[in-house]
């Protein structure tokens, strides 16, 4: 898979207002956050503003999201990655998991890429 598919597939898979939130919360995170990265509350917060579920914007930022009784809780793959390996995906929804699945592939290629200059 090329660089260009992946920005093909991003276009193709995802709704432009998705895609808009991405890119705002990533920006605001880079910033505001401590280590760059976004936080849960950050991901909520312009999830509302740009009327788009959650669980997709998290997704894309390496994040799942769970409803464990009435508490929402955030599985950060980027910050926490045991703890990620230990659920299981059939609490997800299928678009959760298409946004979680994307931003692996995308980490994944820039690991790759990463190797191969150095």
């Amino acid at each position: 898979m090329t660089d260009q598919e992946i920005l093909d597939g991003y276009d193709v898979l995802f709704p432009a207002n998705l895609r808009l939130a991405h890119e705002a919360v990533l920006t605001a995170a880079a910033e505001l956050s401590d280590d760059g990265w976004p936080t849960p509350a950050m991901i909520v917060k312009w999830a509302k503003c740009y009327d788009v579920p959650v669980v997709e914007l998290a997704g894309l930022c390496g994040i799942l999201v769970s409803k464990v009784g009435r508490r929402t809780v955030f599985s950060d793959s980027r910050r926490h990655p045991y703890l990620v390996n230990r659920l299981n995906a059939a609490q997800w929804s299928r678009r959760a998991l298409v946004c979680y699945g994307f931003y692996n592939v995308a980490v994944e290629m820039t690991m790759r890429d990463r190797a191969a200059i150095h």
